[in-house]
């Protein structure tokens, strides 16, 4: 998903949204539980604000704690389950589990506890959503944030793993994402642990170890697990994050359970031809079948991915992953993966990146071989368009509202989040000015958001600053170029330099983002409605003139240059 001029529902959820119990619903649908707890009433020292969700094992209640003032949640086991003491005992290690681990990318586990006869867990409250939710209101995100996203869950993993402890249940509903960026795994329910050399493996009738979508092999095989199994998981998921869907599908969960184990993945890469290879190889190194062929650590698979992150600014790190003879990975080379140049290449394309929405192979080209396509189109209409000051400077009081994060990449995925808040991506300009790859995807959605509000002064200087990018940057000068032609149209009435313009982006328009082919497919209808009025005018004028002479010949004209 590129971060494009959006409506409402692209602003962060707010604190009341519910999004620590992913695996319990929305608790919107279906019938209310006849054991539904009502509002206000107290678990200790805990005050049930409402019901946030339920799944197969328990529900799930925004709580205050009043001792301490603050919102958590509060899973309680339904009644009917506590029948079977293997399912208290499943409920009891979930909560052994994950009070064990304290990391900040993992939603923390506060109280195990009884009322009442009622046994519950409380846990730390995540606003924000899921990341199925994300994907299905935003679709793929672009690679930096997506890369950002699987660097914060492999790092909660590798801590899990370092306690002994297999998630077992990694999918997209599990990822929380909160409004500043951060990434919590939550529901360490179906985790194993491994406890002085003796597995906790809570395996009976009506237990569900792990969703079909995104199983490992030796789960679908009932073999044994141990974190490789975590690494496959995060693997579909990723490949869910950037190509829209999962890799396999059925009309049974059986049949997509034995996807997993029979079935290759299609090439990430024939998804989104605008993938790096390095980091789809990443990806189906993950998902390999058998797990002596993926990484065979989280942190095996976090130093790869911060290696591909460190292309935008060295443009060094994947040897590994470029080097591997995986079978999984790889095997059948896609047209990308053949035709890619060497040398520098992952550093042009990850400073070049963004998501593609049709995928275009042109596109692909013209960002890799640095044709000169676009760059000679800076030259027609350049005459009007006049460098203004950086608007890029930061004002007083102009962030205030948006806290520094830490990080370039926090500040970027937290803007993107927001989605159409200019003060957020403002703030990724002014916080990070030294980060040529956020601060010009910043001044992108900028000059795009804008556009859109009719702010065209504001815009023409994105779209000015994006134009004048080294040639490297053949996207984004691509954007710039088609911005100044809409503008060109919009604020000058000046369809010619515009068209002609635009005739120059070719191939390049087919990597715009959708909203922005929009607005040039838009301002080329409305350049050849006024050109061909202007010609048709032109013509008229022509005509007349030419029946006027007819009828009114010069004195001696017919005569002029004979003797």
């Amino acid at each position: 998903m590129a971060a494009t001029p959006e409506s409402a529902d692209a602003a962060a959820p707010d604190d009341d949204e519910p999004a620590h119990t992913p695996d319990e619903g929305s608790g919107s649908g279906g019938a209310q539980p006849d054991s539904q707890m009502p509002d206000s009433q107290m678990m200790g020292e805990f005050r049930i604000i409402r019901r946030l969700g339920q799944g197969g094992m328990a529900q799930v209640y925004l709580a205050e704690q009043t001792s301490l003032g603050r919102k958590v949640a509060l899973k309680v086991l339904r009644p009917e389950r506590v029948q079977t003491a293997s399912n208290l005992k499943r409920f009891q290690t979930e909560a052994a589990a994950a009070a064990a681990l304290n990391h900040p990318n993992i939603v923390a586990v506060y109280v195990l506890g009884e009322h009442a006869g009622q046994n519950f867990i409380v846990q730390e409250y995540v606003a924000g959503g899921n990341l199925r939710e994300w994907i299905s209101r935003k679709g793929p995100p672009e690679v930096l944030p997506a890369v950002q996203i699987l660097k914060q869950t492999a790092a909660a993993l590798e801590a899990a793993h370092a306690h002994g402890i297999v998630h077992r249940d990694i999918k997209p509903e599990n990822i929380l994402l909160t409004p500043k960026g951060d990434v919590k795994v939550a529901d360490f329910g179906l985790a194993q642990l491994t406890l002085d050399g003796e597995r906790v493996n809570q395996t009976q009738e009506g237990v569900t170890m792990g969703t079909p979508l995104y199983m490992s092999p030796e789960q679908v095989s009932a073999s044994k697990l141990d974190a490789r199994s975590d690494i496959y998981s995060l693997g579909v998921t990723a490949y869910h994050l950037l190509s829209g869907k999962p890799p396999f599908a059925g009309k049974t969960a059986m049949a997509v359970a034995m996807a997993h184990v029979r079935q290759k993945p299609q090439p990430l890469q024939e998804q989104r031809e605008d993938l790096p290879p390095v980091l789809c190889r990443i990806v189906h190194k993950m998902m390999a079948k058998d797990p002596e062929k993926r990484y065979q650590s989280a942190a095996d698979l976090l130093r790869d991915l911060n290696r591909f992150s460190q292309m935008g600014s060295r443009g060094a790190g994947g040897a590994a992953v470029e080097e591997s003879d995986d079978a999984e990975v790889g095997q059948t080379p896609t047209r990308a993966a053949v035709e890619r140049p060497t040398g520098t290449w992952p550093r042009r394309l990850v400073t070049a990146i963004w998501r593609a929405p049709d995928r275009s192979w042109l596109g692909y080209l013209l960002r890799v071989c640095g044709l000169a396509l676009v760059v000679a189109g800076g030259a027609a209409g350049a005459g009007w368009l006049m460098r203004t000051p950086d608007p890029f400077a930061a004002e007083p009081g102009r962030r205030a509202d948006v806290p520094n994060l830490g990080s370039a990449d926090k500040q970027y995925f937290q803007a993107m989040t927001l989605g159409d808040s200019i003060p957020a991506w403002q703030a990724v300009i002014d916080y990070y000015p030294e980060k040529q790859l956020y601060r010009n995807y910043a001044v992108k959605q900028l000059g795009m958001l804008h556009l859109a509000k009719g702010n065209y002064s504001e815009a023409q200087a994105c779209f000015d600053q994006l134009a004048a990018l080294p040639s490297s940057e053949t996207k984004l000068r691509a954007v710039g170029q088609a911005g100044q032609a809409i503008l060109l149209q919009h604020v000058r009435n000046d369809h010619r330099a515009s068209q002609e313009l635009l005739s120059k982006l070719a191939g390049a328009y087919a990597g715009l983002d959708p909203w922005l082919k929009e607005q040039v497919a838009d301002t080329i209808q409305r350049n050849r409605r006024q050109l061909q009025e202007d010609l048709n005018s032109n013509l008229k004028s022509i005509l007349e003139q030419r029946q006027a002479e007819t009828e009114n010949p010069a004195p001696g004209g017919r005569s002029e240059g004979k003797e």
